[in-house]
């Protein structure tokens, strides 16, 4: 059931951005739906820029220290009259690696701007142009791994971390669920994964259990499928709905996400409010999303022999699986719900 905000004496609205491949109920955007908290935009500086020309676009974005396409430019360009606005309020750009660049030329000092960043500290030296960073008024990351970097150009105080979320009103455990006799796992996403480790625990998996015994289900670049043409037993999805999506979760015995670095994880909290035991890399943030109780975290640099076995014996251990299952299931409504992250971003608005 969705909660009311309160929003009016603050004047909140978001610089709204919907990651394109990310499911329906699955995505930063969810959380400022749920909180129906309104888009920047509006007036007729927003109607100029929504008919720029393609020659102008593209110049303005090869001035951004990396492309990201009209899906972060368009934007930050409808917002130009909210931000410029005198009017006191706070304007929150969601997605600040694409859509907080411009901005800093306009934007009026009654306006408190806050801007969310997802990705971790190597991409975003790549990303973001550190010059404009001391204009913001706070900034929200999805990890404390994050912090670190941010500190070189922010006060301490301007820095909150408010962890991603998952709806988990829709991603949530099958209702009836009875022990497979098989190994299901499922494991998704092409950004900043280990497809090789993902390829060749499939191979050691398959020739320990065999193909009868073990079956994955993933969601991954069409360009990567061709890594798993000699595999029966490799169910590869693309363009399901979000049941589907859902369903392949309830199904699966464990997820397994074999990340090269991360701060949030849209998949591991969907599997997590599913119910899932997780085996997962011990990268970048994931410490702050999963724990020993519900997943196995392994070092970057372990074998793919290592993780099997891990799999193996946790596999036929059932009633750690149960626990498992059930920590990541209690541990996603109570800290990462959409709820939950609406009432910590309350705290920072209203500080802000």
């Amino acid at each position: 059931m969705t909660e009311t905000y309160d929003l009016s004496n603050l004047n909140v609205s978001v610089v709204h951005r919907r990651i394109k491949h990310h499911a329906n109920h699955s995505g930063y955007n969810t959380v400022f739906e749920y909180m129906k908290i309104p888009h920047a935009k509006g007036g007729l500086r927003s109607l100029i820029a929504s008919h720029i020309p393609t020659s102008l676009r593209w110049r303005l974005h090869s001035l951004r220290p990396q492309a990201v396409g009209d899906e972060g430019l368009m934007p930050e360009l409808r917002a130009l009259s909210t931000v410029a606005s005198s009017k006191p309020g706070i304007c929150h750009f969601i997605y600040g690696e694409d859509t907080y660049f411009y901005t800093p030329l306009w934007q009026n000092k009654h306006k408190k701007i806050v801007a969310s960043y997802h990705y971790p500290p190597v991409r975003l030296n790549e990303r973001v142009n550190r010059a404009i960073l001391s204009r913001l008024n706070a900034v929200i990351l999805m990890s404390e791994s994050q912090r670190g970097w941010f500190e070189n150009y922010l006060p301490k105080e301007n820095i909150h971390v408010v962890h991603h979320h998952v709806d988990t009103d829709f991603f949530k455990p099958e209702d009836l669920v009875s022990q497979s006799s098989k190994l299901r796992i499922v494991s998704l996403g092409g950004i900043l994964r280990d497809l090789d480790l993902l390829e060749e625990v499939v191979a050691t998996l398959t020739q320990k259990m065999g193909s009868d015994y073990v079956e994955f289900d993933f969601l991954i670049p069409k360009n990567e499928w061709y890594r798993f043409d000699s595999f029966r037993n490799v169910n590869l999805l693309s363009g399901i709905s979000d049941e589907q999506l859902r369903s392949v979760y309830q199904k699966a015995t464990l997820g397994f996400m074999p990340l090269i670095d991360c701060t949030a994880n849209n998949a591991v909290l969907e599997m997590m409010a599913c119910g899932k035991a997780i085996v997962c890399s011990d990268v970048g943030g994931i410490s702050d999303y999963l724990t020993t109780e519900g997943a196995i975290l392994f070092e970057p640099s372990s074998s793919s022999e290592k993780i099997s076995k891990q799999i193996i014996e946790l596999f036929n251990n059932e009633r750690k699986i149960q626990k498992m299952q059930t920590a990541n299931r209690v541990r996603a409504e109570s800290h990462f719900s959409l709820a939950a992250t609406a009432a910590k971003l309350m705290k920072v608005y209203s500080r802000v």
